[in-house]
C-alpha cells in the first residue's frame, strides 16, 4: 500500500455538483494504494481503466472514506486491484 498522487486534476461544474476528474496515467494502482484527496462532501465516486491488463483480473474497485468528525476534512480513496502497475482515472461527484 502506498499513497498516490494524479497525474491530472481537473474540475467540472455539473449543477449544484462539481465533477473532479483524477487521472493516474504515469503513478500507477497497486492493490490498496491510496489517494487522501481532501474533497469534501463526495456524493459518488467510480473508475475506469485505462490499460491493458495482462491476466484475467481486470476489474478496477475504489472505496471511499471522509472524516467528517476531524478538523482536516480528509478524504481518502483506496484503489482495490487484481493486478499491480494499474493506470485509469477516478471520477468524483462532490456537493459545491
Amino acid at each position: 500500500m502506498a499513497s498516490k498522487t494524479p497525474n491530472t486534476v481537473t474540475e467540472h461544474s455539473v449543477g449544484s455538483n462539481n465533477l473532479i476528474v483524477a487521472t493516474f496515467s504515469t503513478n500507477d494502482w497497486d492493490n490498496a494504494d491510496t489517494w487522501d484527496s481532501y474533497i469534501p462532501s463526495v456524493v459518488g465516486y467510480w473508475t475506469n481503466a485505462t490499460d491493458d491488463p495482462t491476466q484475467g483480473k481486470e476489474k478496477v474497485d475504489v472505496a471511499h472514506s471522509q472524516n467528517r468528525y476531524g478538523t482536516d476534512n480528509s478524504s481518502r480513496f483506496t484503489f482495490y486491484t487484481g493486478e499491480n502497475n494499474r493506470t485509469g482515472i477516478l471520477y468524483v461527484l462532490a456537493k459545491k
